[in-house]
């Protein structure tokens, strides 16, 4: 179970900001912030990701790999892999314009479960991948030995491009079963 209050503070402290500073970026009262961090009150989801995504710079869709993970896997299991990738995306569009300090707060903290191994191991990869990418320790969290995608996961799921896949795909994915052209991984 995920301790709401701890994930609030972290982020807030890692952002720099008061709790004042955060409650006017998040839209909600210093008091009402204060309860949350305390544990005496809990944040519906959409408040949570409020909260969570006012600790970044303006502009970033995804507070953290851990915020992504279940929206990732919902789409994968509703509209498939393709529109899934989409939302990696946007963390790599957002990786564009941030720093390396967002970057260190987007990978900090370890993604739940989804129950979705290729989710899963993407989660891993995309972590590893954008510590490297930024020259950051990579987080303990991606090494998890079961975080690998069985059956292997082709992003382009076109026969065709499979080779391409194989050959391009970065360490990071590649040894977790996840592979993407470097195409897929190139944003404008």
């Amino acid at each position: 179970m995920i301790d709401v209050s701890i994930m609030i503070r972290t982020a807030r402290r890692r952002a720099g900001l008061s709790q004042r500073a955060l409650a006017r970026r998040a839209g909600t009262s210093s008091a009402t912030l204060s309860r949350y961090e305390g544990g005496r009150l809990s944040p519906n989801v959409v408040t949570l990701n409020r909260i969570l995504s006012a600790c970044l710079p303006a502009g970033r869709r995804w507070p953290s790999l851990a915020t992504l993970g279940p929206a990732m896997a919902g789409v994968r299991s509703s509209d498939g892999g393709l529109a899934a990738w989409r939302l990696v995306g946007e963390v790599l569009d957002d990786e564009v314009q941030g720093t390396r300090q967002d970057t260190a707060l987007v990978i900090a903290e370890a993604p739940l479960p989804t129950g979705d191994p290729a989710t899963e191991a993407t989660l891993a990869a995309l972590g590893e991948y954008l510590a490297l990418g930024r020259g950051l320790p990579v987080p303990g969290w991606t090494q998890n030995p079961e975080w690998v995608a069985r059956p292997w996961w082709f992003v382009a799921d076109v026969p065709a491009w499979v080779p391409t896949s194989l050959r391009e795909a970065p360490r990071s994915f590649a040894k977790r079963g996840v592979f993407v052209t470097a195409a897929g991984l190139t944003r404008a």
